[in-house]
């Protein structure tokens, strides 16, 4: 499937690639559920497309990414969205009791979790919408916790992309054009951590690195 003007329009408004739109991006998840009740600008037809993207990951990687990851995106901004009902036909939900406690996304990640006063009541229906505790997010920002940047990518994920390529699903490749360059600087980041005595976060390089590889053989 081609990406619909719609959808880009859309996509441009849940963009959060700056900090200054943070703000923009957390109202705009929140009105979400009154835009819904009135197919505000069309959302429901967005809400179809971008089902359909992750179903069948035919949005294209990002530069930096590869497809699975760039998928793994796609559904982190699906939860901040649409809520934590996985999308129709995704083969790869997240299990919902991930969210929050072990995957994180942008609109949870700055929730304050020790004075609990100071989060608004907007924020408050999102994550009871959603399931997600502040005792979730706590334990998610603990020390050594289990944490998932994403998954790593399963088995067969590259003969599932060629088929879906065959079947005239998409048409993407399966990397973006600066993912080997992504990996370099991850690759940088783990030895600059490693000579400055932070194994902790060089083993979190790691398992980033390790969740790119395909897993097809």
């Amino acid at each position: 499937m081609e990406q619909t003007p719609d959808f880009n329009r859309w996509m441009k408004v849940f963009s959060h690639d700056q900090d200054e739109l943070l703000d923009f991006y957390y109202e705009a998840c929140e009105s979400v559920p009154q835009w819904l009740e009135t197919n505000h600008n069309d959302i429901r037809r967005f809400r179809e497309e971008l089902a359909a993207h992750i179903r069948d990951s035919s949005e294209p990687p990002f530069p930096s990414e590869t497809q699975w990851t760039t998928d793994e995106i796609l559904r982190d901004l699906w939860f901040d969205v649409f809520g934590a009902e996985p999308p129709p036909g995704d083969p790869y939900p997240v299990p919902r009791e991930s969210w929050g406690r072990h995957r994180m996304t942008t609109y949870m990640e700055d929730i304050p979790t020790k004075d609990t006063s100071r989060v608004p009541e907007s924020t408050r229906q999102w994550l009871a919408a959603r399931g997600v505790t502040f005792e979730d997010l706590a334990a998610y920002h603990e020390p050594g916790a289990e944490v998932e940047y994403s998954r790593p990518e399963p088995p067969g994920f590259r003969k599932w992309l060629e088929e879906l390529t065959a079947a005239g699903r998409r048409s993407a490749p399966a990397e973006g054009e600066r993912a080997a360059e992504a990996r370099a600087d991850l690759m940088d980041a783990k030895q600059s951590y490693l000579s400055t005595g932070h194994e902790e976060q060089a083993a979190a390089v790691d398992k980033i690195l390790a969740d790119r590889e395909p897993r097809d053989e």
